[in-house]
C-alpha cells in the first residue's frame, strides 16, 4: 500500500538523520492478553513508521511516529480531551481508537511487543508528526500527559511539517539528497532562492 505523503515525508527525514525505516507494520493485541476482545480486537491496526539508529543511544535509537495529515493540523488540548472521554465520536469512530497505543493499556502492551520484536528496544521515542501544530503552547500538556507516558512511553513528541521541512533545508547542501524530500528540497532551493534566504 502506499503511504500517506506526510508519512513518506517523515520516513525520508528520519532517514537524513540515519534512521533506517520500516512503514505500515500492523499489529493487535495478542488472543492471550487479559482484556482481549475477539470483537474489537480482532481487526489490526497499524504502525506507520519505525525508526532505527544503531549509532543512537535508547530511547532515541529508535523513534515511532503516528502521522496526522489533517488539513486543518493538529491541536494537542482537543485531541487529550477526545481521547480521555472513550465513548466521544468523531468522524463516526470513538476519537481514541486515532491514538490506540497511547490511550489503551491493552494495545499498548501489543505496541510496545512489536517494537521490541522489530527493533530488539524496549525503550524508544514516539512521535505525532503533524501538517501543521495548532496550539503549540499545549505540547507540555501533550508530552507530559501521565496515561500516555505511563500506556506507552514517557518519550513523546510533537513533530510538524513546518519542522522538518526547515531542519531538512538546513542540513541539505548542494551534493544530491539521498531522500525524495531532501532532494525536492534541494531543487525549490535552487528554483525558488529568495524564499530560502
Amino acid at each position: 500500500m502506499k503511504e500517506d505523503i506526510l508519512e513518506q515525508i517523515a520516513a525520508d527525514y528520519l532517514n537524513l538523520n540515519g534512521y533506517f525505516t520500516r512503514t505500515n507494520i500492523r499489529y493487535r493485541p495478542l488472543e492471550t492478553d487479559p482484556e482481549w476482545n475477539g470483537r474489537q480486537d480482532g481487526v489490526h491496526s497499524d504502525i506507520d513508521i519505525v525508526g532505527f539508529n544503531p549509532l543512537k543511544s535508547p530511547p532515541q535509537r529508535v523513534v515511532v511516529v503516528n502521522c496526522k495529515s489533517w488539513q486543518d493540523g493538529f491541536w494537542a488540548q482537543w485531541e487529550i480531551e477526545m481521547i480521555a472521554d472513550h465513548n466521544r465520536m468523531v468522524s463516526g469512530r470513538e476519537r481514541w481508537r486515532a491514538y490506540r497505543e497511547l490511550a489503551s493499556p491493552k494495545w499498548a502492551r501489543a505496541f510496545r511487543l512489536k517494537i521490541a520484536e522489530l527493533t530488539g528496544e524496549s525503550k524508544f521515542e514516539h512521535w505525532i508528526v503533524c501538517t501543521r501544530f495548532r496550539d503549540p503552547a499545549k505540547e507540555q500538556a501533550w508530552i507530559k500527559n501521565t496515561e500516555f507516558r505511563r500506556n506507552l512511553t514517557p518519550h513523546l513528541r510533537i513533530v510538524s511539517l513546518d519542522t522538518i521541512f526547515r531542519e531538512t533545508v538546513q542540513k541539505t547542501g548542494t551534493t544530491p539528497a539521498n531522500s525524495e524530500v531532501g532532494r525536492l528540497i534541494q531543487l525549490l532551493k535552487a528554483a525558488l532562492p529568495e524564499s530560502f534566504s
